[in-house]
């Protein structure tokens, strides 16, 4: 479970494969041998600023808007998560069925301040107490976090409250919508099956257990997730999956921040796997069970 405790068995010979967290990618990519063992690809996984809708300020869209203005998710990919991950303004990863290209909501401190004065609270004064929540056992998520309330903070003027809780904790209380934080980085998703009935279906809608947890329900959408469900003509299905998509980039439930990319050291000895955006545990875990191979 430890990332330094992890590499160290791979550095031993303990691990054939080992995941790398972010802190750790300016390590072995200057170290001769780890580099040339350095395997990184995308992953099919969404994460964003989970927020709970049914808490203020959050169930005001004009607060939402104003978070999501003020993240520079170039930033955070590129230097806080040193490039271990892809900036993003959207659910659906491209390269998936019903994608959107989008600029919506992207980092703009002036619009930040003025969502945030449009907002039922008038600009920072008037808002409630907020609270971020993260789990304190992941590698470099406190840094995240100070970062995300630096932002917060110099653009805004709002000052957050960070809260570390174990994972095991963080995983009980996102589980109902009476017990999600107010706000938690971070919430996500990581695709079961290539198609945007997975990502906005199963995610999204008024009865899906993942939308209630945040309180997030929009009848339009789940009509138009609902025609998408029900057409035979694949291309027609996709238009109302993109349509769908636009209402919920539009709803910003909880700000969109990047896509995950995998990284990981591989021993020179394991041969026979083809890494897919599918395989966050390790490369070849789902595409190559049959073919994995471990020479001595």
């Amino acid at each position: 479970e430890d990332a330094t405790v992890a590499l160290e068995a791979y550095r031993t010979g303990d691990l054939d494969i080992a995941t790398i967290e972010a802190p750790q990618i300016p390590e072995v990519q200057a170290d001769q041998e780890l580099s040339e063992q350095f395997v990184t690809y995308p992953l099919a996984a969404t994460y964003n600023l989970a927020m709970n809708l049914t808490q203020e300020p959050f169930t005001d869209k004009k607060v939402r808007e104003a978070f999501s203005y003020a993240i520079d998710r170039e930033t955070l990919c590129a230097e806080i998560r040193s490039g271990n991950c892809v900036p993003t303004l959207t659910w659906i990863p491209p390269g998936i069925a019903g994608a959107i290209e989008t600029d919506k909501y992207a980092f703009d401190p002036e619009a930040a301040v003025q969502a945030l004065a449009e907002s039922s609270y008038g600009g920072p004064e008037g808002l409630p107490e907020i609270t971020i929540v993260y789990n304190s056992d992941i590698s470099g998520r406190a840094e995240e976090v100070e970062w995300i309330a630096g932002e917060v903070r110099d653009i805004l003027g709002v000052e957050l409250t960070i809260e570390p809780v174990d994972g095991t904790t963080q995983i009980a209380l996102r589980k109902d919508v009476k017990t999600h934080p107010q706000l938690l980085y971070f919430g996500g998703w990581i695709q079961d099956y290539p198609d945007p009935q997975n990502w906005l279906s199963v995610f999204w809608t008024c009865d899906a257990t993942f939308a209630q947890r945040v309180g997030y329900c929009n009848e339009e959408f789940d009509a138009l997730t609902e025609q998408g469900d029900t057409t035979i003509d694949p291309d027609e299905r996709i238009t109302f999956y993109e349509q769908a998509g636009e209402i919920l980039i539009d709803d910003v439930p909880g700000p969109f921040l990047f896509n995950d990319i995998g990284n990981f050291v591989v021993s020179p000895n394991v041969t026979g796997y083809t890494p897919t955006a599918t395989e966050v545990q390790w490369p070849g875990s789902m595409s190559s069970l049959m073919t994995l191979d471990k020479t001595e």
